[in-house]
Formats: structure tokens, sequence, C-alpha cells
């Protein structure tokens, strides 16, 4: 039997959600990049840098700062950990998907804490009433 293969998982109820038509090509790109990195327990430790995504369709840092922006605004990711300046040099920003809870990561600090269920369900009845 084949060992079964990673992929880059987005729910049909966030798909289906009208807040992801309004998404531009980059902010779907950025989500997809996102969602290639979740693992199931890292929630909260994804992450989108120059490097890492200007092999990927980003022609400028305007480009991913301007995605990164939007899909904060639009609730698609939260800022989990913001960067600081260590004695490596700086580290990045962290971010968590919001249709997933996000994970306690063992050795990791994040400024969001963990969370037992996803941050946004993407089903406006529930939503709604979440504080």
């Amino acid at each position: 039997m084949a060992k079964p293969q990673p992929f880059a998982g987005i729910p049909n109820r966030v798909i289906d959600h009208p807040d992801f038509n309004k998404l531009s090509g980059n902010e779907i790109r950025l989500l997809l990049w996102f969602a290639y990195q979740y693992k199931g327990k890292n929630n909260g430790k994804l992450c989108a840098v120059w490097s890492q995504v200007k092999h990927r369709g980003f022609k400028s840092q305007t480009t991913l700062s301007n995605a990164i922006k939007g899909l904060r605004q639009k609730g698609f990711i939260e800022l989990s950990k913001g960067n600081a300046l260590t004695q490596n040099g700086r580290t990045p920003n962290y971010y968590a998907i919001t249709w997933e809870m996000v994970n306690d990561i063992p050795g990791f600090q994040m400024d969001l804490k963990p969370t037992r269920t996803a941050l946004r369900t993407f089903i406006d009845v529930i939503d709604k009433h979440k504080p």
C-alpha cells in the first residue's frame, strides 16, 4: 500500500464562503502557501518570508506584504508571533490559519494563545457569536 502523500488543504466551507471570493490572486497564492506549511500540529508557526516565496510567483516584497495584510484583514490568517531582533538577527512574523485551532507548539512561544477550536469556522451563524 502506498504511503499517503502530504497535501495543502483548504476546507470546502472556507472556499465556499463569500469572503473567499473577495481574495486577490496573490492572497489565494499566499493562503495556499500557508496551507502547504500546515502539518496538523504547527498552526501558529507558519511564515511567509521573501526568500521562501519569491520563487512561488510573488514578484516583489511589496506584493507579499499586501497579500499578508489582505489575508489578515479578511480573517484568513492571524499574527501569532511578531518579529524580534535576536543575537542571530531578525526573526520572521509567524501566523496561524484561522480555520484550524492554534496549536500549543513545544519550545515555541507565541503572542497568540493556543485554542481548542478554530479562530473562525467560516460558518456565519457560529462565527457571529464568537467573542
